[in-house]
């Protein structure tokens, strides 16, 4: 009887463990490298992001961590000349940095896309580029080579040089177009429209990726091949996809859930290793998205809280974008 109970415990315990590894081993099954681990993590640069309570709430601030050392730190703190500033984007020599905001001291909130220069030693008081006007200007990227931002106005997509001169609008009489961003030959662009992800290319716009029934947005050019894009599932819950340009059949990424959102995807360097993103994994103790790092050739995630302890935290944290030649704060 004794030796039967003895039995019993040990396959009871057996198939425990068995499903706890099941559980634990989650992200990592298609792996034998094992998972992210912050001495195995090697990246450099840095990334820049905005937290807020909501989007309605105008209390978006920006952070940048410095990759390689984990440091973290508000951007913008003492700003006296606009307020929430968020979707955060370093030109191509970690110089400047455009993001949306609103102007201080108006009657009403309004979007309008500003830029910081790098001063030496922190990022200065923002330029307000396009207004205020009365108008929602929103979506700022920079060109590859840094001379020239994309945005939209009022659901128009357009350009303009990095001094606010030069406005060009590209979609002015067509459906509302949002969110562009430049692929690598620094001419066509990116964006969305009516759940679709399309492409202006060479004064012609073209469909990259839609299907009946799903949502797609938040294109992310990576190289002259691939784009990343977020796209909602039937579950309701979005989740990260490599597009082609060639017209291939866009593929998930490996870590996309049916339990919760995926989304605000970012390479790191050529994208071959590395994807910054948000996500609601509910294995990240902090509420809300937080800010998540896969490594594509491992096969595992991490929250960024592996870097530091305070880069997450109960309110989100969204639009992350990495930089090779960001400009860290010094103290």
């Amino acid at each position: 009887m004794a030796n039967r109970v003895a039995l019993l415990r040990l396959l009871g315990a057996a198939l425990v463990f068995g499903l706890l590894t099941l559980g634990l081993g989650h992200w990592q099954r298609a792996s034998n490298d094992g998972p992210i681990t912050r001495s195995n993590l090697h990246l450099s640069g840095v990334l820049v992001y905005h937290r807020y309570s909501s989007y309605s709430a105008w209390d978006s601030t920006l952070w940048m961590m410095k990759l390689e050392t984990g440091e973290l730190v508000q951007i913008g703190k003492t700003w006296k000349s606009m307020f929430s500033p968020m979707n955060a984007h370093i030109c191509a020599d970690g110089k400047s940095m455009v993001f949306m905001g609103s102007q201080s001291g108006l009657p009403e909130k309004d979007w309008d896309v500003f830029i910081s220069h790098w001063d030496g030693k922190t990022w200065a008081e923002p330029i307000n580029l396009t207004g205020p006007n009365g108008k929602r200007d929103e979506d700022p990227k920079f060109s590859p080579d840094g001379k020239t931002i994309a945005y939209k106005e009022d659901g128009v997509l357009a350009t303009m040089a990095i001094d606010g001169s030069g406005k060009t609008y590209l979609t002015v009489g067509q459906p509302e177009s949002s969110m562009p961003y430049f692929t690598p030959n620094g001419k066509d662009l990116l964006f969305e429209r009516n759940h679709l992800i399309m492409l202006l290319k060479s004064g012609k716009e073209e469909t990259m990726w839609g299907q009946v029934g799903l949502d797609a947005y938040y294109p992310i050019g990576v190289d002259s091949e691939r784009y990343l894009f977020t796209q909602v599932q039937t579950s309701r819950h979005d989740r990260l996809m490599f597009g082609y340009y060639d017209g291939r059949e866009a593929q998930p990424l490996f870590f996309n859930s049916n339990s919760w959102d995926t989304s605000d995807p970012y390479p790191y360097q050529d994208g071959k290793r590395y994807i910054f993103y948000v996500s609601g994994d509910f294995s990240v103790l902090q509420g809300g998205y937080n800010l998540m790092v896969a490594d594509l050739k491992r096969k595992a995630v991490s929250s960024m809280g592996i870097l530091n302890p305070l880069a997450n935290t109960d309110v989100q944290e969204l639009g992350p974008a990495w930089s090779a030649n960001g400009k860290f704060p010094t103290k």
